[in-house]
Order: structure tokens, then C-alpha cells, then sequence
């Protein structure tokens, strides 16, 4: 140990005396990606800078290790700030900015800089993430979409979750895209019994400091996305440094990884990123005394590379490997104290990305931007159930319940083509083709040939309607699937600025699929108006069409004619800009459903396009951005979602949506003490989930026994679970030692130790209801760069 530190106490006398680095960039403009010759590159704070060369590079040298901000601008142009910008001695720090051209400036007038990036597709309101303000995000365990929970409009399931709902909707209704790829398969551990599956999944599959930048935009989005009628996220994965090369190992309480950035040493123009985790959860579990719930954990792999092939041409490759796995066995069941939960389990996942994005700028004014992917995901799952001796202490016998085996492969390419005839107009272009291929099979094995449901709705079919309880056959849900389909889509948009302040934007979607053969016209309509230099009012509205799930439509042959479910959106909002760190922004909106999908009965797998409903609310945000070592944002959020079944016997009428939560409100505070610490806090609250009322019945197969409960829905979301709040506190430290760092962190998740329900199980052996959710969680971990 001495012998160790005496090392590090030499190795960091012989750093250089500046202990200086550099940083290297590329200006372009954000709507057309050329690059923009003699733009103006500033380190705020010191006199370093630099202007860009004719492929807008810039290269400043001679910069004292620190953080920093970075002011660009260039006439004709709104000037921007890049905030977070971290110099390491002897290494060269990589950014790639965007400039969006100004209309209401000329060449005599600047306007102030701005530290917000703004999303040229986005009609209304949008937010962005960077990569520090992910990775500093207290509670999240720089998990990437616990970040964006925290946004207005967002709600999510509670701590054990990282999937997020947008305004009243569900997690399976939000377009998600990664490095212009279509891939919602992004997180890990999802499914489960029905709560659980409403709630998505709880981990993503993107480790620390990968995600470089995320979009987030809450509805009214671009006739350029389809498929889904909620919110738009796009991610974009953090390149590699083509100068030099930083190797990172890290662990923590669960799990460790190591990451690789830099040049591939076999072109000086491609860069490359390497990302590799493994992650288990069963020290966790057994700490919070849940390890009764089973083994679990996952492992991602991604690696990205990055060549500038000349001026014109840019081409990137993006690899995700993404295994996970559960299972439960009969030595969990026993460490359980009451032994009511009897299911084993046994799930294997494994799901990939391949893709290929190819830029080529086409002209001085328009760029075609082409994405290739392959997709792939594998899941095996089988379930059964233990049978225990009276008094609990020794198993009887196992029976298995069903299997299921699920193998889907898409293969698609996409092309977007943006030109920009004048200053005042752009138009947007663009295509994709999809060929999925699914090989699906469903089978019952229970020996009796029947299966039991212990929690029912008055309203499912009973073949005795004075059992309480429902009885599956397998000819209600054995499946087999195995065909190829192919999809089509294709849009078009205009924008065009008139009096220097009013931009319109008209744009129409088309999308035919083969799954269902029904072809869908979604027009889409935007307008922002300019008070002034600091004041935007915007308006959208548009048609939204939901794909059905595909494990929907395969389930059952009666679904392959379903509609898509459609939402119509009406957005109105204000943004104002008090400081070039200060924005502040308020929207309006109202969603009315139709074809929404409905399952008449849990005996069947069987959808209809019955359902309908609405979801209507405000959403007010303020944001400050880091500068002058502080950040923080205040959001608050009020909305109601309603859904109605139509089923015409349920008796049911309007009901709340599984994420009508009324009532969010998230306050966030990070202070940057120096180049080394930093702190973070964010309270979170939120009206509780809504659930169902119920009516329990007691032995219910009237033998003394096998004394079983079930329980009888009798209203849907009437009631609802805790209220959700949270304290979360995030401390960083960066020990920079030569050539080497040591970068450590302590994430604690709940710091009061309220325990967030997630969800009320119901245990059909003691009709009792468990609460599944955690209290505090503290996550430590350290990393070593190199």
C-alpha cells in the first residue's frame, strides 16, 4: 500500500508545470450541417481562441486544466455558449457545436449568446440534456432517462423504473431514436405481471458518460417521426477522440465496466468508442431484504466508430449487444417469510443493434443524411409454479405453466434530405422501408390443461359466473407465428419565415404496413411567432397514429386486423429567455384518443378498437444552465387523462389512465465548487399512480386444504397508490494525477428513506397485498481514466 502511494505521489511530480491541454472542433450550421468558415471560437474566462478554418475546424492549444465554457459566433447567426467544457492536461477535448442562422439579426446587429441548444425540428417547446447534466443528475445513476423524468409533462413508475410516461400516456408511446435509428428496445429488466408491464423497464442499456447529448420533445413533434403518439427522444452516442486515447475501468455497487476512447490507429480520420458493463443484483436485493424476488442482472456492450471520409462525407457505425437475464427459483421462494409468491421463472433476453449512418452535405444548402440498421432481439421464457406442503416448510410438487419463445428481426433504411432554398424557407424530405421478420411461439403447459387467474374484472367472461376466478385454456392463447412483413413510410415539411418573426411549418406523413394492410395519412401543422430577440409563442397540432404492439397483434389471429390507435394533438406555449443561462417556458395541450386497444376479457387474448379518451394539462418550466458554477431547474406539471373501454356492459365509463397523476413538481440545484467537486440535489414529487378497486374473495376452491384468494376488480384507477416523493443528493470528485485521473462518486437515491410504491402485489396464497417499491438506495463508485 505505501509502496503504491509513493508511486502516485512521483508520478504526479513529473506533470507538466502548465498542466495545460487542448481542445479541437468543428462549427456547423445546425439545420444544413455545413460548415462555417471564420466563425469565432472563444474560452470564456482566459484569452484562448480561435476561428475556423475552410471545413470549419478550430484548434486551441495552451489551455490550463479546468472547466470551462465555450462562446461561439459567427454574423448571420445566433451565438451560443457550450457549457461543461472539461480541459485535461496533455489531452485534447473534442466538441462539436451547431449554430442555428438568425432571422431577425443582420450582418450590423449580434444578438447576446445563448447557452440552450435548440432542436431545429422541434414545433414547440424541447429540452436537451448534455452529457455532464445526465451524469451529474442526482438519484439517476447517470441513467440517461431517469434524467429526463425529471422534465415537465414526464412521470415515470418510481425508483425501481427508468421508463417514463409523457403527458398522460405510457412508456410504450414515445418515438426513441439513437443516432437516427428507430430502436425502443433501450432498456433492460421490462415486462413482468400487468402492473409491472405498464410501468416499462427499469434500467437503460447506455452506460455513464456514453449518451452525449439527449432531445426530448413532449408532443406536436415533426412529420419526420411516426409509430408512436406520445412524446420524441433522440439520443446521440458520444463519439470518439481522434487525438488521443482515454481507457476507463469503473465499479460499483453493482457491477463494474470499462470504456475505450480514441483513435483506431488504422485511419487518422476515424475515431472510435468502447463500452462494456456487466451488472448483477443480488448484493442490492439482499440489502434492501428483497432477495427473496430472484437472481437478475445484464451486460451491454456499444461501440461506435466515427470517419470524416472527406469535407462532404461523414459515415458512423453503431454496435449495441444487450443480453439480460431473470430467473427464480426454489431456493428464493423459501428465503420469502411468508412463502405466498410461488412462481419460478426463468428469462433470457438478448437484443442488438447494427447501424450505419452515411452524411454526405450534397450541396452548399442541403445535406441527405442515410441510416441503415439491423435489429435484433431473442427472448426465452418459461414460467412454473412450486407447491408447498401445509405448513410451508418443503415442496410438494412444480408444475410448469407455459413457454414462450420470441425471435424478431428488423432490417431497415431510412434517408432524410433537408434543403434550404433561401434564408426564409427549408424543406424536409424523406423515406424509410422496414422488413421485420417474427418467429413467435406461445404454449400452455399446465397438465390440467386449463390455467387459473386469480385476479379478475367483474367483467371477463366466466363460463360459471359464481366461480370467482377465470379458467385459461390453451386454444385461448397457444400462438404460433412465423412470417415476414414489410413497412413503408414517407414525409414531407416546409417551413418558411415571413416578417422576419412568423414561421409555418405544414408537413404530411404517410405509413402502410403489412402487419394489418391499412395505410394512414397523418397531416402535422406548426407556427411560431417572435415577440422579440427573447420571447417565442408556438402552436402545433396534428394527427399521431400508435402502431399496435407487435406482441400484441402476434398473439392472436383475430388481432392482425387492428387499427392503429390514433391521438390528435393541440399544443400552445410561451418560451422567454431572462439570461443567456435563463429560460423559462410554459405550454398548454390537449389530446383526444380514438381506436384506442381494449381487451375485452383476460381469457383471450383478443384486442378490439373500442377504447378512446383524452389528456389535457400544463406544463411550466425554468431552467438555469451551468454557469458561474451553479445550475438548476423548477418544473411543475397539472394534468388529467381519462380513458373510456366502450364496452357498452362494463359499466364503467371514463376512468383514469395507468399515469394520470395530476400533480408533478421537481426542483433540481447543482453547484460546481471547483475543477474537482461538484454537488447535486433534486426533490421529486408526484400524485400517486392510480389503481383499481377490488372486491377479495376467501377460498375460493372451498377446500380447507388449498385455501386460495382472489381478488375482483370492480372499477379501474378509481383509487390510488402513495403519493411518490424523493430526495436525491449527488457528490462528484475528480482527482487528476499526470497522465491519470481517479473520478468517484456518491448517488443516494431517497436520502429520507420514504419507500415509493411501485405497485400493490396481490398474493392469491394469503390474499394479503404486498408493496413492492424501494426506500433509500446509495449507489458509490469509482473510475480510473487513463
Amino acid at each position: 500500500m505505501f509502496k503504491s502511494l509513493f508511486l502516485l505521489l512521483i508520478l504526479s511530480s513529473f506533470a507538466f508545470s502548465a498542466n495545460e491541454g487542448r481542445i479541437r472542433g468543428k462549427i456547423i450550421d445546425q439545420l444544413t450541417k455545413q460548415p462555417l468558415i471564420g466563425a469565432s471560437v472563444l474560452v470564456v474566462g482566459t484569452e484562448n481562441g480561435a476561428s475556423t478554418d475552410a471545413d470549419g475546424n478550430f484548434f486551441i492549444t495552451s489551455i490550463p486544466e479546468d472547466v470551462y465554457q465555450l462562446q461561439v459566433s459567427y454574423i448571420g447567426y445566433n451565438s451560443t455558449v457550450r457549457n461543461d467544457v472539461r480541459v485535461v492536461r496533455k489531452k485534447t477535448t473534442n466538441v462539436s457545436i451547431g449554430l442555428e442562422e438568425s432571422i431577425l439579426q443582420t450582418e450590423e446587429v449580434v444578438i447576446s449568446a445563448r447557452s440552450f441548444e435548440e432542436n431545429t425540428d422541434a414545433p414547440v417547446s424541447n429540452f436537451t440534456y448534455t452529457l455532464e447534466e445526465i451524469k451529474k443528475n442526482p438519484g439517476g445513476g447517470a441513467d440517461v432517462f431517469r434524467a429526463i423524468s425529471s422534465l415537465p409533462g414526464v412521470s415515470s413508475g418510481g425508483a425501481e423504473f427508468s421508463a417514463f410516461a409523457v403527458r398522460g400516456g405510457s412508456p410504450k408511446e414515445n418515438i426513441i431514436l439513437i443516432d437516427n435509428i428507430p430502436f425502443d428496445k433501450v432498456t433492460h429488466l421490462s415486462g413482468g405481471n400487468e402492473e409491472e408491464e405498464a410501468q416499462g423497464g427499469r434500467f437503460s442499456i447506455f452506460a455513464a458518460e456514453l449518451v452525449d447529448e439527449a432531445n426530448f420533445q413532449g408532443g406536436g413533434f415533426s412529420a419526420r417521426y411516426g409509430g408512436k403518439n406520445a412524446s420524441y427522444i433522440r439520443l446521440k452516442i458520444k463519439e470518439g477522440n481522434k487525438d488521443n486515447f482515454t481507457l476507463s475501468g469503473y465499479y460499483d455497487l453493482l457491477g463494474g465496466g470499462i470504456d475505450y476512447s480514441g483513435p483506431t490507429y488504422l485511419n487518422k480520420n476515424t475515431s472510435l468508442i468502447v463500452s462494456a458493463r456487466r451488472l448483477n443484483f443480488d448484493r442490492v436485493l439482499e440489502i434492501t431484504g428483497q432477495d427473496d424476488l430472484g437472481h437478475t442482472g445484464f451486460a451491454d456492450v456499444i461501440v461506435k466508430s466515427t470517419t470524416q471520409v472527406d469535407r462532404n462525407n461523414k459515415v458512423s457505425f453503431l454496435g449495441i449487444w444487450a443480453p439480460e437475464y431473470f430467473e427464480r427459483t426454489e431456493k428464493h421462494i423459501f428465503r420469502s417469510d411468508t412463502k405466498a409468491e410461488t412462481q419460478l421463472q426463468d428469462l433470457e433476453t438478448d437484443k442488438s443493434l447494427l447501424g450505419l449512418n452515411w452524411q454526405v452535405l450534397t450541396s452548399k444548402n442541403s445535406f441527405l443524411q442515410n441510416t441503415f440498421y439491423h435489429i435484433r432481439e431473442k427472448i426465452d421464457y418459461e414460467q412454473g409454479k412450486l407447491f408447498l406442503n401445509q405448513d410451508q416448510t418443503e415442496e410438494v410438487t412444480r408444475l410448469p405453466k407455459f413457454e414462450n419463445s420470441n425471435r424478431q428481426t428488423e432490417i431497415g433504411y431510412k434517408a432524410d434530405f433537408v434543403y434550404q432554398p433561401s434564408k426564409k424557407s427549408d424543406l424536409k424530405l424523406g423515406f424509410e422501408l422496414k422488413r421485420l421478420s417474427v418467429d413467435y411461439s406461445y404454449t400452455m403447459l399446465e397438465p390440467s390443461g386449463v390455467d387459473t387467474l386469480f385476479t379478475f374484472d367483474q367483467n371477463d367472461f366466466r363460463v360459471d359466473p359464481t366461480k370467482n376466478y377465470l379458467l385459461v385454456t390453451p386454444e385461448s392463447f397457444n400462438q404460433d407465428f412465423d412470417e415476414v412483413k414489410m413497412n413503408y413510410s414517407a414525409y414531407s415539411e416546409y417551413s418558411y419565415t415571413f416578417l422576419k418573426k412568423i414561421t409555418l411549418t405544414p408537413g404530411i406523413r404517410f405509413d402502410y404496413s403489412e402487419l394489418n394492410e391499412k395505410i394512414y395519412f397523418s397531416p402535422r401543422f406548426s407556427a411560431s411567432y417572435s415577440l422579440n430577440q427573447t420571447t417565442k409563442l408556438n402552436l402545433a397540432t396534428g394527427i399521431y397514429y400508435q402502431n399496435p404492439e407487435l406482441n400484441v397483434v402476434i398473439s392472436s389471429p383475430l388481432n392482425t386486423e387492428l387499427e392503429n390507435e390514433k391521438a390528435t394533438h393541440y399544443i400552445f406555449g410561451l418560451t422567454k429567455y431572462f439570461a443567456r443561462d435563463f429560460k423559462f417556458t410554459a405550454e398548454a395541450y390537449y389530446k383526444k384518443f380514438d381506436d384506442l386497444l381494449v381487451q375485452p376479457s383476460r381469457t383471450s387474448a383478443e384486442r378490439i378498437n373500442s377504447g378512446s379518451g383524452y389528456s389535457r394539462g400544463i406544463d411550466f418550466g425554468i431552467v438555469k444552465q451551468l454557469t458561474n458554477d451553479y445550475y438548476g431547474q423548477v418544473n411543475y406539471s397539472y394534468s388529467q387523462s381519462k380513458r373510456n373501454d366502450n364496452l357498452g356492459n362494463d359499466g364503467q365509463g371514463s376512468y383514469n389512465s395507468d399515469f394520470n397523476q395530476p400533480h408533478i413538481f421537481n426542483i433540481l440545484v447543482g453547484y460546481n465548487v471547483n475543477k474537482n467537486w461538484s454537488v447535486s440535489a433534486r426533490w421529486k414529487y408526484a400524485t400517486g399512480r392510480p389503481k383499481d378497486d377490488y372486491i377479495k374473495h376467501e377460498n375460493i376452491f372451498e377446500d380447507s386444504n388449498n385455501l386460495q384468494y382472489s381478488k375482483e376488480i370492480i372499477s379501474n384507477n378509481t383509487k390510488r397508490l402513495k403519493d411518490y416523493h424523493s430526495l436525491n443528493v449527488r457528490v462528484d470528485h475528480r482527482w487528476q494525477l499526470n497522465n491519470f485521473a481517479i473520478v468517484s462518486f456518491l448517488d443516494i437515491l431517497n436520502l429520507y428513506n420514504h419507500k415509493n410504491v411501485s405497485e400493490e402485489r396481490f398474493l392469491e396464497k394469503t390474499g394479503e397485498f404486498e408493496e413492492q417499491g424501494f426506500g433509500i438506495i446509495p449507489t458509490l463508485g469509482m473510475k480510473i481514466e487513463f
